[in-house]
């Protein structure tokens, strides 16, 4: 199965659960590695356990800090990969998260996001960023909150909605309730989650886009700094 395929299948940016088959600107201490010319390392995948594709994961050095590119579906084995790759970093490096994801299964993305935290925890400065013309959906979202700062171009999008199970695309409430209390134990706007809910957002039927710069406007507390 292509992913192309695949993601039509389960619905674009599926979320799919575990176990189943701002201000503007570019200020801050990671600002200043933003434009910096890198050259990414790739690291090398696991090979697939299924028809569901690992993302890609890069490495590169910006400025002052590193850079690891998570670009595609988020499994088990990216999330097995990102761990590694946070535990041989030099202690205290700043760290930006770049993504580029439909979504995933969600108990790769929950330990990706706990990991985020520990390092942030730990000391470690943890931005998350998404560029223009980029989008980051479904689990990709609550990744992308676990950083701060966290950037975005305003054409980047980004997509919500209910989670889905792997083998059928079914949706759940529990699962449901449970990722929409993360994004906001996360930092996503209580305010604003009314607002996804209420437009259909987490019902299972509708898949909930906004742009960076319509985020920042929303006070939806998503993106933090938008990249001009």
């Amino acid at each position: 199965m292509t992913v192309r395929t695949l993601v039509r299948w389960v619905g674009l940016g599926a979320l799919l659960v575990a176990g189943a088959a701002g201000a503007a600107g570019t200020h801050g201490p990671l600002a200043d590695g933003m434009a910096a010319t890198a050259v990414p390392v790739a690291i090398p995948s696991a090979p697939p356990a299924s028809d569901f594709p690992d993302a890609a994961l890069a490495r590169s050095e910006q400025g002052n800090a590193t850079v690891l590119r998570v670009d595609g579906i988020i499994t088990a084995g990216v999330e097995q990969r990102f761990a590694e790759t946070l535990r041989g970093l030099p202690a205290g490096r700043p760290l930006v998260v770049e993504l580029s994801s439909p979504g995933g299964f969600t108990s790769a993305g929950y330990k990706m996001i706990d990991a985020v935290l520990a390092e942030r925890q730990s000391g470690r400065p943890v931005a998350t960023r998404v560029r223009g013309g980029e989008s980051c959906e479904s689990m990709c979202v609550g990744l992308y909150l676990a950083g701060y700062p966290r950037y975005a171009a305003p054409s980047a999008e980004f997509m919500v909605h209910a989670p889905r199970m792997a083998e059928n695309g079914r949706m759940t409430m529990r699962s449901t309730q449970a990722m929409v209390q993360r994004l906001v134990s996360l930092g996503a706007s209580p305010v604003w989650i009314e607002r996804v809910k209420a437009a259909g957002g987490f019902s299972g039927a509708v898949d909930y886009r906004e742009k960076a710069d319509r985020l920042t406007a929303d006070g939806a507390n998503i993106v933090t700094e938008l990249i001009r």
